[in-house]
């Protein structure tokens, strides 16, 4: 796990980079953790949701629900390390489901993101609150267990979501190095991964 947060953070460095940002420099800052925390939560919900809708239209085990499941990764890695969630900390993966369901994993993973953004200053209108670090961490960490259970789900043990991370890593390098954006976005690329 340790090689997948570097891979992560080298990864973070170049893509903040091409909006202008210093990703280390960011996240010692602690007004702009809180964004990225809002960022990233964001995103892996976005990935959870095209998730669901894979696993709706093709079923469990998918070739693209695999690398759905790993585009969570990214963004769970990238709230672990402003979180302060470290490699040691992720739980076990194993390719064995133990009675748990799909839609059980998702409700899991919902309850989780909902906890980091509760660990956040998000209702404007609300007296009082702020940021909670502590908070948001056991929320990280609860997304982590549930990313187990899915990767059990689809029988997906460590190994093989490591490949198939390493792989979608080096099309995320590539797709910074093209300028991808919202205009330019496809999937195209995903299919040079070997599932």
């Amino acid at each position: 796990m340790r090689e997948i947060f570097e891979m992560q953070w080298r990864l973070n460095i170049r893509t903040l980079a091409n909006i202008g940002k210093d990703f280390e420099q960011t996240m010692a800052d602690p007004a702009q953790k809180v964004v990225w925390i809002e960022n990233y939560r964001k995103a892996l919900s976005a990935e959870l949701a095209e998730l669901v809708r894979e696993v709706g239209d093709n079923g469990l085990g998918s070739r693209n629900g695999k690398i759905e499941i790993v585009d969570m990764l990214h963004f769970l890695v990238s709230l672990s390390q402003i979180v302060d969630v470290r490699p040691a900390d992720t739980p076990v993966f194993s390719a064995s489901a133990n009675g748990t369901t799909f839609e059980s994993c998702v409700i899991g993973a919902f309850l989780a993101l909902d906890e980091l953004q509760n660990s956040l200053k998000w209702k404007w209108w609300a007296k009082g609150g702020g940021f909670k670090p502590e908070k948001a961490r056991e929320a990280v960490l609860a997304l982590w267990e549930q990313l187990a259970h899915v990767c059990s789900v689809f029988s997906l043990d460590f190994d093989e979501l490591k490949r198939i991370y390493i792989q979608k890593n080096r099309v995320n390098f590539e797709r910074q190095a093209n300028n991808y954006n919202e205009d330019t976005k496809t999937e195209k690329d995903n299919l040079s991964i070997r599932v």
